[in-house]
C-alpha cells in the first residue's frame, strides 16, 4: 500500500506543473492554450514599410579658379607699328651734323623724318651711284702705272665721329637694312652717312 503524500510534497507537485505549463506556452509551443493576440504580435514583428527616397539633384561642377581667371583676363591690344619703334644711332662728320641740325630747325621735322627723306633720295638717285660719289679718290695716282686700289669703306664722305639718333619703326628699319645690303656697304652708319651728305643742303664733305 502506497503511503499518502504529505502536504508539503503535494504543494511542490502543483507548483512544478504550473511552472512547466507556462514555459511550454511561451517558447516551445506546447499543448496549452493558443497564445493571445498581444503575444502573437510581440513574437512576430510587422515588416517595415519602405520609406520614399527623394531624388538627389546633381551638384554643379566647380570651375577651377585658374580657368576663370584666364577666361576673364582681357586680351592685350595689338601693337601698332609705332609702338615697335626703337632709337638707333649712327655716326657722321661734323659738317654733316651741322647741316642736319640746321635742316631740322628750318623745316621743323624730326630726326627720323630727315633720315627717311635722305634714304628715299638715295634710292631715286641709285644706290650704286651714291656709293661711288661717296668714295674719295686714291691718294696715289699715276697715268703711267695703273694701280688697282681696293675700295676703302672706312673713308667715305659723310663719315665722322659725331653721333646722331633716329627712331625707325620695325618696318622702316627692315627696309633700310635691305637697302644697306643692296648698296654693298657693311653697315647702317656708312649708308646713312653718305645718304645724308648727298641729301642735305650746303657744302658737301670733300
Amino acid at each position: 500500500m502506497t503511503p499518502p503524500k504529505s502536504k508539503k510534497h503535494a504543494e511542490d507537485d502543483t507548483e512544478q506543473n504550473m511552472s512547466d505549463e507556462g514555459v511550454g506556452n511561451l517558447f516551445s509551443g506546447g499543448s496549452g492554450a493558443p497564445p493571445s493576440s498581444a503575444l502573437a504580435g510581440w513574437a512576430t514583428p510587422a515588416p517595415a514599410q519602405p520609406q520614399p527616397v527623394a531624388p538627389v539633384a546633381p551638384m554643379p561642377t566647380p570651375i577651377p579658379q585658374t580657368a576663370r581667371e584666364i577666361h576673364e583676363e582681357p586680351q592685350p591690344e595689338p601693337l601698332t607699328d609705332a609702338d615697335t619703334a626703337k632709337p638707333a644711332g649712327f655716326y657722321v662728320s661734323q659738317n654733316v651734323a651741322s647741316r642736319f641740325r640746321k635742316y631740322r630747325k628750318q623745316h621743323d621735322i624730326t630726326h627720323t623724318q630727315i633720315v627717311l627723306l635722305a634714304v628715299e633720295a638715295a634710292v631715286e638717285k641709285g644706290l650704286a651711284q651714291v656709293v661711288e660719289d661717296a668714295r674719295r679718290a686714291p691718294r696715289f695716282q699715276s697715268k703711267l702705272f695703273a694701280v688697282t686700289v681696293k675700295p676703302d669703306d672706312s673713308d667715305l664722305r659723310g663719315l665722322g665721329p659725331v653721333q646722331l639718333q633716329y627712331k625707325p619703326t620695325r618696318a622702316q628699319l627692315s627696309i633700310i637694312s635691305r637697302l644697306v645690303r643692296e648698296s654693298g656697304l657693311p653697315d647702317h652708319t656708312k649708308f646713312l652717312a653718305v645718304a645724308l651728305d648727298q641729301f642735305l643742303p650746303g657744302r658737301r664733305d670733300v
